[in-house]
C-alpha cells in the first residue's frame, strides 16, 4: 500500500493543473503557434506533396489586425497579442513548476513511510 494517499492526491491534482496550464499557454504563446504552423507547412509540403499555404493561425490573426480601421486600433490588437504572449510565458513556467512539484509529491506519496 502506498505510504501517503494525501500526497498522492495532491501530487496528481498538481500534475493535472500543470498540464492544463501548459496546454493553455501553448495555444497563446506566439512562439509555439509559429513552430506549429511551420511544422504543418513542412508536413504539407513533404508528405502531401502540395504547395503550402499560409497557415490558418497566422491568417486569422492578420485578418483581425487588418480589420481595424485606424493605426491605433491595429496597435491595440497587436499589443493584446503581445500581452497574451507574455502571460502565456509566465503561465507556462508556472505550469512546468506545478508538473515538477506534482511528480515530486507523487514520488513522495509512493515512498513515504
Amino acid at each position: 500500500m502506498p505510504g501517503s494517499p494525501t500526497l498522492l492526491i495532491i501530487g496528481l491534482v498538481l500534475l493535472v493543473i500543470g498540464y492544463l496550464m501548459l496546454s493553455w499557454a501553448s495555444r497563446r504563446n506566439l512562439k509555439d503557434v509559429a513552430t506549429g504552423a511551420a511544422l504543418g507547412t513542412v508536413w504539407t509540403l513533404v508528405w502531401k506533396r502540395q504547395r503550402p499555404t499560409v497557415p490558418e493561425e497566422f491568417t486569422s490573426r492578420l485578418d483581425e489586425v487588418r480589420a481595424q480601421d485606424s493605426h491605433l486600433g491595429k496597435a491595440k490588437v497587436v499589443t493584446g497579442y503581445a500581452i497574451k504572449h507574455v502571460v502565456a510565458q509566465v503561465v507556462g513556467l508556472a505550469g512546468l513548476a506545478a508538473c515538477a512539484l506534482g511528480v515530486l509529491l507523487l514520488a513522495l506519496g509512493i515512498f513515504w513511510r
